[in-house]
């Protein structure tokens, strides 16, 4: 019998994973159920405010004798009761069991948890329609993410190798050799990439909570994601490592829309025009886009660095396509651009001074004329006005690996501008 497993909402800024959880139970329940994949790691919609990190779910599938059944459900509900984080307000665990093929239906309600806002009702009522078993643990909005994590269609994956500590060093600065990391990085890539921003010359393998993580390996090569885990160099004891199947880096979040229908916390890609000037605030650059149906304030936020000085070179009129998640700033919709391209860019006219027309000769501003600085001729103060290059490509620019979301998939992949390119 077929049975498949989703855990969510298990861990909290403060600690605790749930994929950690769910390397746990993969490895108990292995010894009494055959494993029909790896387990997988999902990414949900990563504009819900309520989400404690990065929105994931795990889920796993096993072909099990009916009589085991009771077992894996006693399992899984002990481990989730046992190491979930409870003290904090925002950790709500949920578990969903579900027995034989997975329905159209829940694959629907999958995508529509990756992409748009969903509530715990509309996870419970999907649950019964099909014949799952749920459980809640406080306010249980855990269910939304295991039911989606079980019904997610996962056609097109990644790998992420998730190495853990030993308990005692919990909390602890993470020990791995920098060095190393940069090394073995530029062997593996692009088959395993974001090890590090070359930048910033940072190390990205490594989170910075109080979280079991040591590292964190993504590829779409499994096998060279588990050897750039074996040459990186530990300055602590690794206590187990779990490979996963994972959504991340696939850009499955993003849905075409128009700009009329964007509502709170979609992922979407939209094309329009430029609207007016942009204008910055705080280090965060903003700019407003238009179509025939609405328009929306676009940003791109401080932590997107370099990334911002593209978007600093549209104009008004410029056409472009961008992707990104709609969240509320400052009480204004925004769509958080991660990646854009232009498609149609207006001319850019500069008004310069001519040249002297005595001696060809630079003119100088001198109040209301010019003057020549060679032969001092005076004329009226007349500006032409000339056309010039925009220093922008047709090209996709996305935000660099430390500002980049978990499901955004990096240029560097194949079919990392496949989202943008459906709308030219």
């Amino acid at each position: 019998m077929l049975i498949h497993i989703g855990i969510d909402d298990t861990d909290s800024p403060n600690g605790m994973c749930t994929t950690y959880l769910g390397a746990l139970l993969y490895r108990e329940l292995s010894r009494i159920a055959e494993p029909l994949d790896l387990p997988r790691l999902i990414r949900l919609n990563p504009n819900v405010p309520y989400k404690t990190r990065g929105n994931g779910a795990v889920t796993m599938s096993f072909d099990a004798d009916e009589g085991v059944i009771p077992e894996i459900k006693d399992t899984v509900l002990f481990y989730v009761s046992q190491l979930s984080d409870f003290e904090h307000e925002n950790t709500n665990p949920g578990v969903v069991f579900f027995e034989g093929e997975i329905p159209d239906e829940l694959r629907e309600f999958s995508l529509k948890a990756l992409r748009e806002h969903v509530t715990i009702q509309e996870a419970e009522k999907v649950a019964r329609e099909v014949g799952a078993e749920y459980f809640k643990f406080k306010l249980g909005r855990g269910v939304i993410g295991s039911l989606a994590a079980i019904g997610y269609p996962l056609e097109r994956f990644t790998y992420e190798l998730l190495a853990y500590r030993e308990p005692e060093n919990w909390g602890t600065p993470r020990r791995v050799n920098s060095e190393s990391v940069f090394r073995v990085d530029k062997w593996a890539y692009p088959f395993s990439y974001d090890n590090v921003d070359p930048y910033k010359r940072s190390v990205l393998i490594t989170p910075h909570g109080k979280d079991p993580v040591l590292v964190g390996i993504r590829g779409i090569d499994k096998t060279k994601v588990i050897q750039v885990f074996e040459r990186v160099e530990f300055g602590e004891p690794v206590a187990f490592y779990q490979l996963y199947k994972t959504n991340q880096n696939t850009d499955d979040h993003l849905a075409p829309k128009k700009i009329g229908e964007l509502k709170l916390y979609d992922s979407a890609v939209v094309r329009g025009r430029v609207v007016g000037e942009y204008w910055e605030r705080g280090r965060h650059v903003f700019f407003e886009l238009e179509d025939d149906t609405g328009r929306i304030r676009v940003a791109a936020f401080e932590p997107t660095k370099k990334f911002r000085n593209y978007v600093r070179k549209l104009l008004p009129g410029d056409e472009i396509i961008a992707a990104g998640g709609v969240k509320e700033h400052e009480g204004v919709l925004t769509l958080n651009l991660e990646k854009f391209y232009p498609v149609k860019l207006v001319p850019k006219v500069e008004y310069q001074k001519p040249k002297c027309p005595k001696c060809g000769g630079t003119m100088k501003s001198k109040g209301d004329y010019l003057k020549c600085k060679h032969c001092g001729y005076k004329m009226p103060k007349k500006l032409i006005p000339v056309e010039v290059l925009r220093d922008l490509e047709k090209k996709i620019y996305e935000v660099p690996p430390d500002a980049r979301k978990h499901l955004s998939r990096p240029l560097v992949l194949p079919g990392g501008e496949d989202k943008l390119l459906e709308l030219l």
